[in-house]
């Protein structure tokens, strides 16, 4: 698997690209977490600050979205067929995943557990409540659908593949490192176990926008469906 993006900007423009983006979207996060008014928004905050960050360092080497997969759908079809597999293939990657890391890490110890049990009610208040369920709807589309997509799978995974870009394999390279970061991000809330599960959802994720030729509309509408539908099965009671 070799690199199709070509070398505008300079490795130095690059790696300083990358460090930026990312140190915002930990720096924020770290912060804000510690803030208890609104540490439940510490990471779609979070991430709209890196995704600004990421816009406007596309700007200044002359990029744009559309060049990484957010142009006009070639066919419908084709990308509603894709959208479709997307779904199937992460949503089940996640969960085999998940199982996997509990079976081979175990749960949380006592005390993680207490230190968390803040992080892991961010949801608490979704079943049976139907106006924090549809405001979990639209942050579900608006961060998880478009935000997560476009800084892992577009800026970031562009970014990390030149930055290997002299080394074989660059854009498999590309595809785990902006992985490990986005299964990092759900380790406040979903533990160990969760870092791991969407890690490969976002390893899994990077490889389809390959294989779907760099387009983010399907991952962007299936990431969006994924959390809808777990959204609904906390609301109606169905999943904790």
């Amino acid at each position: 698997m070799t690199s199709q993006i070509s070398a505008r900007p300079g490795w130095w423009v690059v790696f300083f690209d990358i460090v930026l983006i990312i140190g915002v979207l930990l720096a924020l996060k770290s912060a804000l977490l510690r803030v208890d008014a609104i540490w439940s928004y510490a990471g779609p905050i979070s991430l709209l600050a890196a995704l600004g960050v990421a816009s406007w360092r596309l700007r200044a080497s002359g990029e744009g979205w559309a060049g990484l997969g957010l142009g006009r759908p070639k066919s419908i079809g084709r990308t509603a067929l894709w959208t479709l597999i997307a779904l199937v293939v992460t949503m089940g990657a996640g969960i085999l995943a998940e199982q996997g890391a509990v079976l081979a890490i175990g749960e949380a110890d006592e005390a993680r557990q207490a230190l968390d049990t803040r992080y892991q009610g961010r949801f608490d208040n979704v079943p049976g409540n139907l106006s924090a369920y549809l405001f979990w709807i639209v942050m579900a589309w608006a961060i998880g659908g478009f935000t997560e997509e476009m800084l892992f799978r577009g800026a970031l995974f562009a970014r990390f593949e030149r930055l290997f870009g002299p080394i074989p394999f660059a854009a498999a390279l590309a595809v785990i490192a902006q992985a490990v970061l986005f299964g990092q991000q759900h380790y406040y809330y979903q533990g160990l176990a969760g870092w791991v599960a969407t890690g490969v959802i976002g390893a899994v994720s990077g490889f389809l926008y390959l294989a779907f030729r760099r387009n983010l509309w399907p991952l962007i509408i299936s990431h969006g469906l994924s959390n809808t539908i777990g959204l609904t099965l906390i609301y109606l009671g169905l999943m904790s």
